[in-house]
């Protein structure tokens, strides 16, 4: 059974800080060793620093999911810049240059990133409004069960009803009055009643 270990958040910031700083280090010991395997260290330093210091001029840059993908992106984005470069003796401003245009081109890819976190965000949610919008503003269909009273006699009034009729629905799906009762006072059998009752919900129900 695995023993669960417990850490406060400084220590986890302390142990996190440790992980990133190691990391780095390691990439930077991998990349300097390229650099000398190749003949291009000065290169390479006059790729990193230029990029390292203009860096902090944007406001965002890129960031990988995670270190691993920031360590492996970082040692081969470097690796082929190092190899692309002309060599210092022809051009040292070259190099600065390109550090410089590593650090701009992941601001604007970080921009980009930005852009997509925020519409991950706010797309979903922009969805559901425009679902609550249109469930709003789309006119339910009118239902005997559920309308008012003011709604029966507004949609007996649009199917140009009688009084008789009228009455007869206000009777039936508002009062909720006994067919027993609604039969005698019409002198008819409650079987004549309730087949009333069924022509009239369909009408009112556009079920015709």
């Amino acid at each position: 059974m695995k023993r669960k270990i417990n850490v406060t958040r400084r220590q986890y910031e302390i142990i996190s800080r440790i992980y990133r700083f190691g990391g780095f280090a390691l990439v930077m010991g991998l990349l300097i060793g390229f650099s000398f395997l190749i003949g291009k260290p000065i290169e390479f330093i006059l790729i990193f620093l230029p990029y390292f210091i203009s860096k902090n001029f944007y406001t965002v840059q890129f960031h990988s999911k995670s270190l691993k993908q920031c360590f492996t992106l970082s040692l081969t984005v470097f690796a082929l810049a190092t190899m692309a470069v002309i060599p210092a003796n022809f051009s040292i401003m070259f190099s600065v240059l390109f550090g410089c245009a590593i650090a701009f081109v992941s601001y604007k890819v970080g921009i980009v990133q930005r852009k997509l976190k925020d519409y991950e965000y706010i797309e979903p949610r922009y969805n559901q409004l425009v679902e609550f919008y249109k469930e709003a503003t789309t006119p339910k269909p009118f239902s005997t069960d559920t309308c008012s009273r003011d709604e029966l006699i507004a949609r007996c009034n649009e199917l140009k009803f009688s009084k008789n009729n009228t009455d007869l629905a206000v009777e039936f799906f508002i009062n909720r009055t006994k067919h027993s009762i609604i039969a005698d006072k019409l002198c008819i059998d409650e079987k004549s009643v309730v087949m009333r009752k069924m022509r009239l919900k369909r009408k009112l129900n556009n079920q015709d």
